[in-house]
């Protein structure tokens, strides 16, 4: 979301006349950024800091993202180098402001074409309309606005007509998704957009287990556009645990949403968000999660260690009582059994056939992509970012696939 977000800045600024080019030649320096996570945060800060020997009076520093929802003009106070704070979204205003001050545009727009990439990240949703007691992202981003749908299709129809062969549509949560104009939920855009001529892929992150729908998996079953990979975070894998996260639902829920899309897609690609330590989590509760993990043997799990993000409930209310020693451990442990899942669950893959979408070559300079379930692939053998190709694996490690052109 941040990627697409700062994407978002970019083609207002150069529509707007400006062009990008290095720091030490830049006048104006944009910080998007991210504060889900402490580290997120002290990494803006460190840059603010960075940023002290290089701001004079002709250069400007904007900073925009989750940290202007979580401080907003309390950081010029902290950082008065900071010129502007500007709301996500609010692009338009501080660009008017940037021309008014400094008439810096070359009074033209300049050619856009063929900057979009292989992948194109639409945001179909800001904000979020949970409450999970962990999570700081309604307070940073706000309640939920859900993007028109012809928005939504004349963005992506732009984005394929400049290069793009995949879309990602984007939001906290995806599945609460619903047309202002009342053309439909998420199941409805989907097959809007997978209709679109020219489109090769199209993916979506991030679904809430509380809120995906049985008809959105069957448009991804019946669909040869729509890829056959779920992000569906679990956050633990245990009940008790769930309800203090108020996360609103239950592991046989989730456990059950699992089958049906496995029913539906057996090759589908899974992959999970699961935070360790979270107040109240027991020894007795942390195993839970880890079977959950040895039962449904997802082919990705993000892994945290909780810490209090200030403004969430959870670090107004629930002590922080699982010793960070012990948060250490059962992440290591949960980080071990994963490898071992992933590295077994890759090998299944070795000699089969599957289509690859080249995004662009790899530091060893081969082709890399990735195939519809969603797993990281390099194509041995010549073929152009853009394009669809057939791969034999003959290699598979925990987290990519390796494979020769089919005849």
């Amino acid at each position: 979301m941040n990627t697409a977000d700062s994407e978002s800045i970019a083609r207002k600024l150069l529509a707007a006349g400006y062009v990008e080019e290095s720091l030490e030649r830049a006048d104006i320096a944009i910080l998007n950024t991210c504060v889900v996570r402490q580290a997120s945060e002290e990494r803006v800060y460190s840059k603010l800091h960075e940023l002290r020997q290089w701001k004079t009076a002709e250069r400007t520093i904007a900073v925009t993202g989750c940290i202007v929802g979580k401080e907003g003009e309390r950081l010029q106070a902290r950082f008065p180098l900071v010129d502007a704070v500007v709301p996500i979204g609010e692009y338009d205003s501080f660009i008017a402001g940037l021309q008014a001050r400094h008439d810096w545009s070359q009074g033209e727009a300049l050619p856009q074409a063929g900057r979009t990439g292989v992948s194109h990240f639409v945001r179909i949703i800001q904000g979020c309309d949970h409450n999970c007691t962990f999570c700081i992202v309604p307070r940073v981003r706000g309640r939920e606005r859900h993007v028109p749908m012809h928005e939504v299709l004349a963005e992506c129809t732009e984005a394929i007509a400049d290069g793009a062969r995949e879309i990602v549509l984007l939001g906290q949560n995806v599945d609460d998704y619903t047309d202002p104009g009342g053309r439909g939920g998420m199941a409805a855009l989907v097959r809007e957009v997978e209709r679109l001529p020219g489109l090769k892929r199209l993916r979506f992150m991030t679904s809430h287990p509380q809120d995906l729908e049985p008809e959105l998996l069957e448009v991804m079953a019946a669909s040869n556009v729509v890829c056959r990979e779920l992000q569906l975070p679990v956050q633990s894998g245990d009940d008790l645990v769930l309800r203090r996260m108020a996360r609103g639902y239950q592991t046989r829920h989730y456990r059950a949403t699992i089958e049906r899309a496995r029913a539906l897609m057996p090759d589908i690609g899974l992959a999970t968000d699961v935070i360790v330590g979270f107040p109240g989590e027991t020894d007795e509760a942390f195993q839970n999660t880890r079977r959950l993990l040895e039962d449904i043997e997802f082919d990705v799990v993000h892994l945290a260690m909780y810490s209090p993000r200030p403004g969430t409930y959870a670090a107004a209310k629930m002590p922080d009582d699982v010793p960070d020693s012990e948060k250490l451990r059962r992440l290591n442990d949960l980080l071990a059994l994963q490898r071992e899942i992933a590295t077994r669950k890759t090998a299944r893959w070795i000699g089969r056939e599957v289509e690859v979408l080249v995004e662009g070559r790899d530091e060893l300079g081969r082709p890399y992509g990735r195939i519809r379930q969603g797993k990281r692939a390099v194509v041995l053998g010549h073929a152009e970012p853009g394009t669809l190709v057939d791969i034999r694996v003959i290699q598979a490690t925990a987290g990519q696939l390796m494979g020769a052109r089919a005849a």
